[in-house]
C-alpha cells in the first residue's frame, strides 16, 4: 500500500487495480506509458469516487498536455515511483521523486487537473501529485499559459484541497507561475516536501508558482512546508519578482515552514489580497524559513529566520541538498502540524533525524551531531 494514499484507505477507498472506474466505485490504475496515463486520466475524471493513478518509474515524453478535467467532487491522486515485481506493474514504490519523470520537452504544458462542476455542489475534491518529477513544461506566454509544468484548480464555491507533496518541479517556462498555477475558489493550497528549480516566466513573473486561494472554512489557505525555491527567473512585473506569487482573501493565510528560497530574480515572495476583487486581504506568515526578498502589497510576518549561506551541494546543477557543513541542519521546527506528513524527503530518506528537521526538501542523511563541535 502506497504511504501517501494510506488516509484515502483508511476512509474506505477500495482497490481495482488495471480496470476503468464506473461513476460510484473507486479504483487504482497502474499505468506503464503515456497513454495508459492519459485513459486513466479520463477515466478517473468521470468518476465521484476516490481514484489513484499509479505510475510506474521511468520517463514519460508527453506528445500533448495531460489532462483531467471533472465535474464530479471525488478524490484523486497521481503517484509515482512504482515497481514490477513479478506480473504486478504497481507492486512497490520506490519514493525517490526523480526516478518518476513527466516531461513537456520544452513543447507543451505538461499536466492539468481541474474541477469545474456546471452547477452548484455540496462537496469538493482534493488533487494530489506526489512522489515524482515535472520537468521542462512550457506555457505559451503568448497566449497567456499558466503554468508551464502542472495547473491545477477548483472553480467551484466548495472547500477543496489540492497538494504537491514530494514533487520535483524543474526548467519549466510560462506565464505567471512558470512552473505551477494553482488556483482554488475556496481552500487549500499545499506544497510539502517539494523542490522548485530553474523555472522561468520569460515575459512577467512567478517563475516557481502562483497561487491564489480566495476564501475557506476548513483547512484553507497557502502552505509551503519543507521545500525549496531555487534559481528563479523571470523579467519582472512591476514588483512582482520571480519566485512565487500568492494571492489571499480575506480569512486566508499563507505559511511558509521549514523552507529556503535561494537565488530568485527580483524579489523570492509575492503577497498580494484579493480586496480588488471583493474577496478581502489576508494574511501571510514564515516560520523557521530564509525568506530574502519579499514584495507585494501585504506584508510577510517572519519567526526564527534563517540567516546565512545554506550551503547547498552544487545549486548551480539543481542539487539543492544541504551540505554537511549548512548552519541550517536540524534547524526547522521539529514537528510540522500538517495531515498526512510523508516521513520521507525527495531522496526516499528518513525526513526527521535526531528529533528535529532540516529546512528545504532534502534531509541530511551524513551529517554526524557527535561531530559536530569537533568532539573526538
Amino acid at each position: 500500500m502506497s504511504k501517501s494514499l494510506s488516509l484515502l484507505m483508511r476512509l474506505g477507498m477500495a482497490v481495482l487495480a488495471g480496470v476503468a472506474a464506473s461513476s460510484s466505485q473507486a479504483a487504482t490504475y497502474c499505468v506503464t506509458n503515456v497513454s495508459e496515463l492519459q485513459a486513466a486520466l479520463t477515466a478517473a475524471a468521470a468518476s465521484s469516487a476516490d481514484d489513484e493513478i499509479k505510475v510506474r518509474q521511468g520517463l514519460y515524453a508527453v506528445n500533448q498536455k495531460l489532462v483531467y478535467n471533472s465535474t464530479n467532487p471525488g478524490w484523486a491522486f497521481i503517484t509515482g515511483g512504482w515497481i514490477q515485481v513479478d506480473q504486478n506493474n504497481c507492486a512497490q514504490q520506490n519514493t525517490v521523486a526523480a526516478n518518476t519523470i513527466l516531461t513537456g520537452s520544452g513543447a507543451h504544458q505538461v499536466l492539468e487537473m481541474i474541477f469545474n462542476p456546471p452547477g452548484s455542489v455540496s462537496a469538493g475534491p482534493r488533487y494530489g501529485v506526489q512522489n515524482l518529477s515535472i520537468r521542462d513544461g512550457y506555457g505559451d506566454s503568448a497566449t497567456f499559459q499558466r503554468g508551464g509544468g502542472v495547473a491545477m484548480a477548483s472553480y467551484a464555491d466548495v472547500q477543496a484541497e489540492l497538494w504537491l507533496d514530494n514533487v520535483i518541479v524543474a526548467n519549466n517556462s510560462g506565464y505567471f507561475g512558470g512552473g505551477a498555477d494553482l488556483y482554488v475558489r475556496r481552500g487549500l493550497i499545499r506544497i510539502a516536501n517539494s523542490l522548485f528549480a530553474d523555472n522561468a516566466a520569460p515575459t512577467s513573473a512567478f517563475a516557481h508558482f502562483s497561487a491564489i486561494s480566495l476564501s475557506g472554512d476548513g483547512p484553507n489557505g497557502v502552505l509551503i512546508v519543507n521545500s525549496t525555491f531555487a534559481n528563479g527567473q523571470c523579467p519582472g512585473n512591476g514588483t512582482r519578482g520571480c519566485g512565487i506569487g500568492a494571492t489571499l482573501g480575506g480569512g486566508i493565510r499563507m505559511d511558509i515552514i521549514n523552507s529556503l528560497f535561494f537565488n530568485n530574480a527580483i524579489s523570492d515572495v509575492n503577497i498580494e489580497g484579493a480586496a480588488s476583487g471583493g474577496f478581502g486581504n489576508g494574511a501571510a506568515f514564515a516560520d523557521f524559513s530564509q525568506v530574502g526578498v519579499t514584495s507585494g502589497s501585504l506584508p510577510l510576518s517572519a519567526t526564527h529566520p534563517l540567516i546565512g549561506d545554506p550551503r547547498f551541494v552544487d545549486a548551480p546543477n539543481q542539487d539543492l541538498r544541504l551540505r554537511d557543513d549548512s548552519p541550517f541542519l536540524n534547524q526547522g521546527l521539529g514537528v510540522v502540524p500538517i495531515y498526512g506528513y510523508l516521513g520521507y524527503d525527495l531522496s526516499g530518506s528518513l525526513r526527521n533525524r535526531f528529533g528535529a528537521l532540516d529546512a528545504g526538501a532534502y534531509e541530511n542523511q551524513t551529517w554526524d551531531f557527535i561531530f559536530a563541535n569537533g568532539f573526538q
